[in-house]
């Protein structure tokens, strides 16, 4: 980003290669619309563009870019009003078939395959059940694989507010669990 600001018109070309899948899959989150997500990616980074000025350069690269992303995903919801959120199920793995069912490896077993499946399932019933913030949350820290400083960047939030918000929520699903089967 810094040679981006520099002037570097081959920097941005760098920094689309290095992340346009993560904004891609971001935004499918938001909008469960593969077409409407790759417009939204793109726009992504010409936003970065436009707004290279303006970057901070103290701040990451990748939560700037997430909050443009998802500002951007928010607008759409609004003007569309769809309702925001794909089960984070299929969000969760790329290890995936050609029919979107996650891919057995060679060391799972017809028992360890079923109760993955159904680990699955739950997770996805439980997440699902979790409001539009949480969700969110979940996915940023878990299956982005953020830390809570960049969490809180990207939701406009503290690091403490995001930390205690993932300990109540996994909290609650620790508890969602235990009621499921009798843990």
């Amino acid at each position: 980003m810094a040679r981006l600001c520099r002037g570097d018109k081959e920097a941005l070309a760098e920094l689309v290669l290095r992340y346009q899948n993560d904004i891609f899959r971001f935004c499918v989150h938001y909008l469960r619309d593969v077409e409407r997500a790759k417009e939204l990616a793109q726009e992504t980074f010409l936003r970065v563009f436009m707004a290279r000025d303006r970057f901070d350069a103290d701040r990451k690269f990748r939560p700037w870019v997430l909050c443009i992303a998802r500002n951007l995903c928010l607008n759409e919801l609004k003007r569309k009003k769809l309702v925001p959120m794909e089960s984070l199920e299929t969000y969760a793995s790329t290890a995936r078939n050609e029919r979107g069912t996650l891919a057995p490896t060679a060391e799972d077993g017809p028992d360890e395959q079923l109760m993955a499946a159904e680990r699955r399932q739950w997770l996805a019933r439980a997440l699902d059940s979790l409001d539009e913030e949480s969700r969110e949350i979940i996915v940023l820290r878990f299956f982005e694989h953020m830390p809570a400083r960049d969490v809180a960047n990207v939701m406009g939030s503290t690091e403490g507010a995001i930390r205690t918000r993932v300990h109540r929520i996994l909290s609650r699903l620790r508890d969602q669990l235990g009621k499921t089967y009798g843990a």
